[in-house]
């Protein structure tokens, strides 16, 4: 091989290397200024007590972990793409709320958030009175009262309503059903339902949608 090939080859290597670090550079550069931006967007926002973290998206997001930080410690939590800007913002702001709250804030909550999950009444559905068996026997009977054989329902009926938190059901309207006699009838047995327990979130009484399949045993 001619020494001017190996001496141009070798000289590409160099340049592409160069360019290499360069642009590593650069990137660091870049990356350093965002990380220095996130944590001045910190700092401001802890001086306007605008407490946050971030984290990417997860389900459910009804947790109560949410909730003991947004009602004790006033932090919200949001969901992001932008993990890098963000995990500098949040190690900023948790070093902040430390100064505020204690060094173990974050470990009091978890404690507490452990204590209210095990509250009866905390985060519950809604529920028949008796259970899913006496809602079962409620049904069945009130199916029969109204000349309902099993013959006319060779499928299941669905039909949906809403419990309100003091437990009362309203709304019955069917999502499938057979015929208009039949689905009527079905309607009226649901207005027929006494109260239920009610749906708990956070330990507050609230409204449900629920759904059921009915289907003549």
């Amino acid at each position: 091989m001619p020494i001017s090939t190996v001496i141009r080859g070798t000289t590409m290597k160099k340049k592409t290397f160069t360019i290499l670090i360069f642009i590593l550079t650069i990137h660091s550069a870049y990356a350093q200024a965002d990380s220095i931006k996130a944590k001045d967007h910190a700092a401001f926002d802890f001086q306007k007590s605008i407490y946050s973290f971030h984290s990417a998206e997860m389900l459910p997001v009804e947790q109560t972990y949410f909730y003991v930080l947004s009602k004790y410690y006033k932090i919200n939590w949001y969901f992001t793409d932008s993990l890098d800007y963000y995990n500098c913002y949040d190690s900023k702001m948790k070093e902040l709320l430390n100064t505020k709250y204690g060094e173990d804030f974050l470990n009091r909550a978890r404690i507490l958030t452990d204590s209210l999950d095990k509250t009866e009444n905390w985060k519950n559905d809604a529920e028949f009175s008796g259970g899913h068996e006496a809602l079962l026997k409620f049904i069945t009977a009130k199916l029969k009262q109204a000349g309902i054989r099993k013959e006319d329902i060779k499928t299941n009926v669905y039909v949906e309503f809403v419990i309100t938190s003091s437990g009362k059901v309203i709304n019955p309207v069917i999502i499938r059903g057979i015929n208009t006699e039949i689905d009527c009838k079905i309607t009226a047995i649901i207005n027929q339902m006494p109260k239920w327990k009610p749906a708990y979130l956070y330990g507050k009484p609230i409204k449900q949608r629920y759904t059921m399949p009915i289907k003549h045993e």
